[in-house]
């Protein structure tokens, strides 16, 4: 017991002696608390970090497909081939004008696989639709599966089409269960406007605009397919209904709008 009421006594003469030792003649050399944490600037500045040899092979693949000597081509579309080919589809498609045989050879190659292995996806959501056409999450997950498809831009030509024309019908069997959803019509009427079925379309944007006659949904998509149609008379008339009816219009809608006005009546919307 005497040491245990000792221990607070000897706390107060350590820190008696650690301030005599301070401020007397003597040094002290050791470092106390985090002032050992304190890296020297000078040996900090001093340490040498060895040069990664792949960082100054790190360069876009358009300008490698380019510039570089064929070795280095070849063996960075073999990285791409086995990494994910779907994130270049872009400059795949470039590759394939290259002037290295072996080279256009990789590009086909990744670009037909890639495109292999969505087809084979296609079939087995379309064979489990066959079999349960009732299914709501496998025809979410169809149009989810399309849209990534289109958006990669793997799609060309005919394939482009068929591949449009399999999304609109999958839209409108959705929108046949949810009537309510303005961006699946939004969706629906763009894809109808690009595959030239513009009877379709204009039906669609009617209906927008009765459901939804103060949102500028309608009024924009009309906006496009007048566009599509070239039909000036069609997008004054528009942009007529816009001004008399006030419609709210965000910035991008205003961008849509002011292609097609000056800008200080943009202003007066």
């Amino acid at each position: 017991m005497p040491v245990v009421y000792l221990v607070p006594l000897w706390g107060v003469i350590a820190l008696l002696l650690l301030e005599i030792r301070s401020r007397g003649h003597g040094e002290v050399n050791e470092e106390v608390g985090i002032e050992k944490l304190k890296i020297n600037d000078e040996v900090y500045r001093s340490i040498l970090m060895d040069e990664d040899p792949m960082e100054n092979r790190v360069v876009p693949l358009g300008e490698a497909l380019l510039i570089n000597d064929p070795s280095t081509r070849r063996e960075l579309m073999m990285e791409v081939m086995y990494s994910r080919p779907d994130d270049y589809v872009e400059q795949l498609k470039e590759a394939r004008m290259n002037d290295d045989t072996e080279v256009v050879h990789y590009a086909v190659t990744a670009l037909a696989e890639l495109q292999k292995e969505y087809e084979l996806q296609f079939q087995e959501l379309d064979w489990k639709l066959e079999n349960d056409p009732d299914n709501e999450e496998l025809l979410d997950e169809y149009i989810v599966l399309l849209n990534r498809y289109l958006d990669s831009g793997i799609a060309e030509a005919n394939d482009m089409d068929i591949k449009l024309r399999a999304y609109s019908d999958m839209l409108e069997r959705k929108l046949k269960k949810a009537p309510d959803r303005l961006p699946l019509w939004k969706e629906k009427v763009n894809t109808d406007i690009r595959i030239r079925e513009y009877e379709a379309a204009e039906e669609e944007i009617q209906y927008i605009l009765e459901k939804w006659d103060k949102n500028e949904a309608g009024y924009l998509l009309m906006l496009r397919y007048y566009s599509a149609t070239q039909s000036r008379r069609g997008i004054d008339r528009v942009i007529e209904q816009i001004r008399r009816k006030k419609i709210h219009l965000t910035p991008q809608g205003r961008r849509e709008i002011g292609f097609w006005m000056k800008e200080e009546d943009v202003e007066e919307l």
